[in-house]
């Protein structure tokens, strides 16, 4: 169903750090990128696209919020939508669930890869997805988001993504940086016959905040299909 995706030629010029995440009792390896200028020019694309391979408070929170589920999550089939470096995937997939994590970028689905292996984690499927030509069929009992929901000119596509791959009865759990512009994705969903729930969480910052700030605060999103 998932072909395994080949090598990425560009991995071993990322540069990447490694970082520790106590999540559940585990720590986390992740190497991820911290500077997001180091990495300009890697690939074409990386100028425009130079974020998913870093790594943001609302993976963490995303990640604690699964990890919340505990063994809830054995055998659900969860999607991770944008997964970046792959932490929220990583932690569903220790608890049992059957992951499938997605992203435009290759060299992050490869770099995803690459923590799994650093943390013992096998078992995890992967495509390459474009939410603006999106064909992908099947069903999932959750599906998940860190950070994706920045660009409001996505969420029209977003949400046929959410409506079209949420099995009946399922769950959305999105998190992002309580950015302004999610009140429009928001009516969009409402719209399309969503019901929405949302809380906001306080963590400490993982790189420096425009503001100075040592926290951010991040809104956890859940919604369901009526």
């Amino acid at each position: 169903m998932f072909p395994p995706l080949p090598a990425h030629p560009d991995m071993a010029k990322l540069p990447l750090d490694r970082m520790i995440f106590p999540v559940d009792g585990v720590d986390w390896q992740m190497d991820v990128v911290r500077d997001e200028k180091a990495q300009m020019g890697i690939t074409p694309d990386r100028d425009e696209y130079p974020f998913g391979l870093m790594i943001w408070e609302s993976a963490l929170v995303l990640g604690q919020e699964l990890a919340a589920r505990g063994r809830g999550l054995a055998g659900q089939r969860i999607l991770e939508l944008g997964c970046g470096v792959g932490l929220p995937g990583l932690i569903a997939r220790r608890l049992g669930a059957e992951v499938v994590q997605t992203d435009h970028d290759a060299l992050a689905l490869a770099l995803c890869r690459h923590n799994a292996d650093l943390n013992g984690i096998t078992g995890i499927n992967q495509f390459v997805g474009d939410w603006q030509a999106w064909s992908h069929p099947h069903k999932y009992e959750i599906i998940v988001g860190a950070d994706i929901i920045y660009d409001t000119a996505y969420y029209a596509a977003l949400e046929y993504v959410f409506r079209t791959n949420l099995a009946p009865g399922g769950e959305l759990l999105l998190t992002d940086p309580m950015r302004q512009q999610t009140i429009a994705l928001f009516t969009v969903m409402e719209d399309a016959g969503w019901t929405i729930s949302t809380a906001n969480r306080k963590v400490p910052a993982l790189t420096e905040t425009a503001t100075g700030s040592s926290t951010v605060e991040v809104q956890v999103v859940t919604a369901w299909l009526r």
